[in-house]
């Protein structure tokens, strides 16, 4: 599953999932494009993927907004020559306000849906000029199994997640005849930081038991169906939402 040649960009690559989804695009031979707000956290991804032998261009990118979203684009395009994948990690979940959805301000819930469903229709909708004129490429957004399970406190990151569930479908039947191919991944409960910031240990632990596999998932689960849905060993798949939890949601 060689990415040898590519340009990869990976947003919210600063922390966590994105972080770790940087490195393995770079290990497989990917120039990483480190899309990230926060600027110090996407240097600091940056410098470690070249630590670590592999190429990185941080560009500081607010994926709710157009005009950023373009920047960026075009400074990967300039920099790098083009984009042939694009991970859209971005996401507020550990920074989530939980609460019932009876509580929640419609500041919360925009809040969100702007990042967590419109910067990914932005970003994707940004690159594609790009990718087509490479004659195709990928895009792998970042679902949830909160799409299917719901769970207490989460109503607006639940629907944002079934949200991009939805946008994968549509985004692979527009730019399938670009070359395109649209999937996403729905991880399980990653026992990380950002999680353990929503999701009580008892819950976790309720979960995990009615796993197939029983273990925490880590983001070294992920960065395995990562590279093969963005890799040749795919590539007559698209429209697709690989769950990868340790068979909870189907089996559980």
């Amino acid at each position: 599953m060689s990415l040898e040649g590519k340009v990869a960009v990976v947003t919210g690559a600063g922390r966590g999932i994105g972080r770790d989804y940087a490195r393995s695009l770079a290990g497989a031979g990917a120039a990483v494009v480190i899309a990230e707000l926060d600027a110090a956290a996407g240097q600091s991804t940056a410098e470690l993927v070249r630590s670590e032998g592999g190429h990185a261009l941080a560009v500081t990118t607010d994926v709710t907004d157009e005009a950023s979203v373009d920047a960026m684009v075009e400074q990967a395009t300039t920099e790098l020559g083009g984009i042939d994948f694009l991970v859209n990690n971005a996401a507020i979940w550990g920074a989530l306000r939980p609460g019932p959805m009876t509580e929640l301000t419609l500041e919360d819930w925009t809040k969100v849906l702007n990042v967590n469903v419109t910067g990914v229709w932005l970003t994707s909708r940004a690159v594609v000029a790009s990718m087509a004129g490479r004659g195709g490429g990928a895009i792998v957004n970042q679902s949830s199994i909160g799409a299917y399970m719901g769970g207490p406190n989460v109503s607006h990151y639940a629907t944002s997640k079934g949200a991009v569930n939805a946008l994968t479908r549509a985004m692979a039947r527009d730019l399938g005849p670009h070359g395109i191919r649209v999937n996403a991944i729905a991880p399980g409960q990653i026992a990380n930081e950002a999680t353990l910031n929503i999701v009580s240990p008892e819950r976790l632990e309720s979960m995990r038991t009615q796993q197939c596999l029983d273990r925490a998932g880590t983001t070294d689960d992920l960065c395995g169906p990562l590279l093969f849905l963005l890799s040749d060993a795919a590539r007559f798949m698209t429209g697709q939402v690989l769950v990868v939890d340790g068979g909870l949601v189907f089996l559980g």
